[in-house]
């Protein structure tokens, strides 16, 4: 069994890690092109119809409410998170620029670990001459301190928590009945010994001892969890009134091209500068063009639109991650289109379909189900083009695995006729009621009304309940859940661009059900050849034979009805006229900071 965090559903926390490839209306330079300009050569670009990088100006980010946190450890993955590790925070790993966006490559580390012990051991070594901003050096102890405190459940109310699940430290079981590391943070004296053999620290080169295989650690490592934290804060993290603590998170210390200039304002936010001590030639991918990167908080998403739209005084360099309405795609106007950009989220819309319940406990009832749902009127009813694609899998196009097929005669639009001659012939009594749970709002009221008609066009007779959004997860999590609901649904982002960031999260039991509740794993699947399955890709060295076994995996748990996938979404992004090269991220999802320039 692979010992994974429990997982968490980025429906609640925001966009992420993983959006697909999607190039912008205004095609980036090349790697190459970006590494001339920095020398002062000659480029492709430069006589063409795409201006070079530039180097100086202003880039202004409008931000749509508040940052909640600029602590990496604390910091969720999301467009405030990829937005600090493009400018301020560097990792172990991190992931490149232009068309290598999924090559994972080197930060902080020389490389992108060495494996031993069969997965089970990873090693990385720093690079010389990678600081912090005063220009003291980043070392391995930085790095341990950092991994540490998120072991401090006190402190550590949000992020990733993979270094707790994932290293070798022993454990105890709670008064609830879970097994936790015992290990608790960096003040913890009593246990640090056993937190030293797991994250040993030899000069230069930091090691991990993991408690299982995990061919994913060196993805891991690239989320802000792993960020280095100053050595010499252990034992002084914020602990005093809510007013120091929440400025203490918000408290900037700076390993990357930018620094920032004076305090964060909470509401209004604050202007990054460069890094004086920080060194491109330590950096493979960061080519931080702007002089300045101005964040702007506290606004509403109508007015971010409305000024990028416009465009007064410096909104011309501006970018923004706030989604705008797709109807803009119709508007006429070549310079608009231009400043238009519609990637892929990397999130996927599905259903799961509660295994334990009276009416979906029948394999031919979930068979006819999936059969009869047209995922064609769900993308229209939630949007049209403007909210992405029909997808046959929850692992979407952001991580395909090979050999990923939709079913033998499979329509987008289902087959609500076909469907209810399946129930007919296997002798199921008609109609056939479920009960469908979702989350609340115009649009999923819509869409979930339009799946209904086909569903009762095959003989379901249909029981739906909406939820208030905040309450929505809280409810079908609950361990009532299951006598409740035949139907949930379920939105999902990973954490890292890999199946081992879906299947595990959504349909391995050992890892989600427990007497609270069945975790991320609604539909209580439960498995016993999809877990093999899961467990030997985990273990798998070679990466296509990895994602081979992944496939497998998902096509085994949509074959047994585990889910039934539905969309894979998409934004529509707008920045302004005179910024140059906007690409958004394959994994970040927004403007990468790493290359973008202004005019």
């Amino acid at each position: 069994m692979s010992l994974l965090p429990r997982p968490r559903s980025l429906a609640r926390v925001g966009a992420a890690l993983t959006a697909v490839a999607a190039l912008a209306a205004t095609a980036a330079c090349s790697p190459e092109d970006l590494m001339a300009t920095r020398r002062g050569e000659p480029t492709a670009h430069a006589t063409g119809q795409v201006a070079p990088a530039q180097r100086g100006g202003t880039l202004n980010v409008l931000v749509a409410g508040n940052i909640a946190t600029w602590d990496p450890q604390v910091m969720y993955v999301g467009p405030e998170a990829f937005f600090a590790q493009r400018t301020f925070v560097r990792t172990l790993t991190t992931y490149g620029t232009g068309d290598r966006e999924r090559e994972l490559v080197g930060d902080l580390a020389t490389d992108t670990g060495r494996e031993s012990n069969g997965g089970r051991t990873w090693s990385f070594t720093l690079r010389e001459g990678v600081t912090w901003q005063d220009g003291s050096p980043v070392t391995c102890a930085d790095l341990r301190h950092g991994v540490a405190r998120t072991f401090d459940r006190s402190t550590h109310v949000g992020g990733t928590n993979y270094a707790s699940f994932l290293l070798d430290v022993p454990t105890k079981v709670t008064p609830e009945g879970l097994e936790k590391p015992a290990y608790s943070g960096p003040s913890d004296t009593k246990n640090e010994k056993a937190f030293l053999k797991a994250v040993v620290c030899t000069g230069r080169t930091i090691t991990f001892h993991l408690r299982t295989a995990e061919r994913d650690f060196p993805h891991l490592v690239a989320l802000p969890e792993f960020a280095p934290r100053r050595a010499e804060s252990k034992g002084t993290e914020p602990k005093g009134t809510q007013s120091n603590e929440l400025q203490a998170s918000l408290d900037v210390v700076s390993t990357g091209p930018y620094r920032l200039d004076g305090d964060w304002v909470p509401g209004k936010g604050g202007t990054f500068v460069r890094n004086e001590h920080w060194d491109p030639a330590t950096d493979p991918i960061r080519k931080a063009y702007p002089d300045k990167i101005v964040v702007m908080t506290g606004l509403t998403e109508e007015a971010v639109i409305e000024r990028l739209l416009n465009q007064r005084e410096g909104d011309a360099q501006a970018v923004s991650w706030v989604k705008a309405s797709p109807t803009l795609r119709n508007q006429a106007g070549t310079a608009l289109q231009a400043r238009l950009t519609f990637p892929y989220t990397g999130s996927v819309d599905y259903l799961a379909l509660n295994m334990r319940s009276a009416v979906m406990s029948k394999a031919v009832v979930r068979e006819a189900f999936a059969l009869s749902t047209n995922r064609a009127t769900y993308v229209t009813a939630t949007g049209g083009e403007g909210a992405g694609s029909p997808t046959w899998s929850v692992l979407g196009p952001a991580i395909s695995q090979a050999g990923l097929k939709p079913p033998k005669g499979a329509r987008v639009e289902g087959d609500p006729e076909a469907a209810r001659r399946l129930l007919v012939d296997a002798g199921i009594t008609l109609p056939v009621r479920i009960r469908v749970v979702h989350a609340r709002s115009l649009l999923i009221d819509k869409a979930y009304a339009a799946l209904e008609a086909g569903w009762e066009r095959a003989g379901f007779e249909v029981e739906r309940t909406s939820v208030k959004p905040e309450d929505y997860y809280k409810t079908i999590e609950k361990p009532s859940s299951v006598k409740d609901y035949d139907v949930f649904r379920g939105s999902w982002m990973p954490d890292i661009p890999s199946a081992s960031g879906v299947l595990p999260a959504l349909f391995d039991a050992r890892i989600n059900i427990d007497s609270s509740g069945p975790g991320q794993d609604v539909g209580y699947f439960d498995d016993k050849a999809v877990a093999a399955l899961m467990d030997r890709a985990q273990a798998t060295g070679d990466p296509k034979q990895r994602a081979a076994t992944w496939a497998r995996a998902d096509a085994l748990i949509r074959e047994r009805g585990g889910y039934v996938a539905l969309a894979a979404t998409k934004v529509l992004h707008v920045h302004g006229a005179g910024v140059l090269h906007y690409d958004d991220h394959a994994v970040g999802g927004i403007v990468d900071l790493a290359t973008v320039s202004v005019r």
